[in-house]
């Protein structure tokens, strides 16, 4: 599962944005962390990141999502050149990525600089989750590569300086330390919410846990669906009234059950699903019933997580979410986002967020700061 992600120098972040999902010290809803037996830190099943249009939301996700192409795919997704866009000069500089993730038993760190289709530096560490230090695994800089105990007998040699490492590893070492890492890495789900995609319907509809729990999802999550199934190579769900094909719904129960099987192929195999515009198109009862199957520790048994971008403002609130699980993304005049937390922004008094306080009212008037300045349109006069 994540427990921290940051980067630096991409899209519309020019200084580092750092998401964290390692719990606050703060009191509401304990019961939805996610904890591990060994060292009972508590980790959010969800986050959700708001901002107006514009602010950089997309851009943390989209961040995550290239950090796992350059691992993965690094031919492809190497030559991309995803810098801060709003000045040439950051050109010079390199991006950065930080994650740190964690599976049962050991918590990993693994951070890469790329620039102009390059790999320039590149590290990943290794901790017990009993223990309080990292082992370097490797360590990679323009003076060459270091190789701790665990690699000392790689052969590097076919690694160039447009491939990271860490893929070159992961395809060539099938230990247990590094078949989790590439788990781990694998488990990170890009979905772009407006981008109408049955596959994950097709996919839950073909497993017999996922088609059990979905439709347990639908009927319980106001879609008014009772049943799904796939016959033939159609999806067809029933109501009440009747069965009909899926493309045969409105715009919005298609989309409540795009959602619904993706969280549920999470939910399953214990991903994290990275949703742009998750609430697009929904109810917000719907929307707020998909959050509680992440928040839910009875549903949620493999600790999954979900982090999304929403515009959703009635769930923005002390009844659904922690304070930590409210991000807020924010962009100056000179378009560099800012990403923080609610549980830790300071008002202008100097005073903390309170959690009786209501954060969708206090967000649309701009105290948490991130605000929409408009100003009156005019006709203009004619010469």
């Amino acid at each position: 599962m994540l427990v921290q992600f940051s980067v630096t120098n991409f899209k519309s972040i020019r200084e580092t944005a750092e998401l964290s999902m390692l719990e606050a010290n703060i009191t509401e809803f304990t019961d939805s962390l996610i904890r591990n037996r060994l060292d009972g830190v508590g980790i959010l099943p969800v986050a959700m990141l708001y901002g107006a249009n514009g602010s950089g939301k997309s851009a943390v996700l989209e961040a995550m999502s290239h950090l796992k192409a350059l691992i993965g795919s690094p031919d492809r997704a190497m030559p991309l050149e995803l810098g801060f866009a709003m000045g040439a000069a950051m050109g010079e500089e390199p991006t950065a990525y930080d994650l740190v993730f964690r599976g049962d038993y050991r918590e990993y760190e693994y951070q890469l600089k790329v620039q102009g289709g390059m790999v320039r530096e590149e590290t990943l560490y290794i901790r017990k989750l009993t223990d309080t230090t990292y082992d370097v695994v490797f360590d990679r800089d323009p003076e060459g590569v270091y190789l701790g105990e665990w690699l000392e007998s790689l052969d590097i040699s076919p690694v160039t300086d447009t491939e990271p490492l860490l893929s070159y590893i992961l395809s060539e070492v099938h230990t247990e330390e590094f078949d989790m890492i590439r788990s781990l890495i694998g488990d990170m789900v890009y979905m772009d919410c407006s981008e109408p995609d049955d596959k994950p319907v097709t996919v839950a509809c073909r497993h017999g846990a996922m088609r059990r729990m979905l439709v347990r999802a639908l009927a319980c999550g106001g879609t008014g669906i009772q049943d799904i199934s796939e016959e033939g190579g159609t999806i067809i769900v029933r109501h009440e009234a009747g069965t009909l094909p899926l493309e045969a719904e409105g715009h919005g129960v298609r989309q409540a059950v795009r959602l619904y099987a993706a969280a549920v192929q999470a939910l399953t195999e214990g991903k994290i699903l990275l949703a742009d515009d998750v609430n697009q198109k929904l109810h917000p009862k719907v929307f707020r019933f998909l959050l509680e199957l992440f928040t839910n520790p009875a549903v949620n048994t493999k600790g999954a997580q979900l982090i999304g971008t929403s515009y959703d403002m009635p769930t923005m609130a002390n009844r659904v979410l922690r304070r930590d699980e409210i991000w807020l993304c924010d962009r100056n005049d000179r378009g560099e986002t800012s990403l923080y937390t609610l549980a830790l922004f300071l008002k202008e008094n100097g005073e903390k967020v309170r959690k009786d306080e209501t954060y969708f009212k206090q967000f649309l008037e701009g105290r948490y700061g991130t605000d929409v300045v408009q100003r009156p349109m005019v006709q203009e006069e004619r010469a």
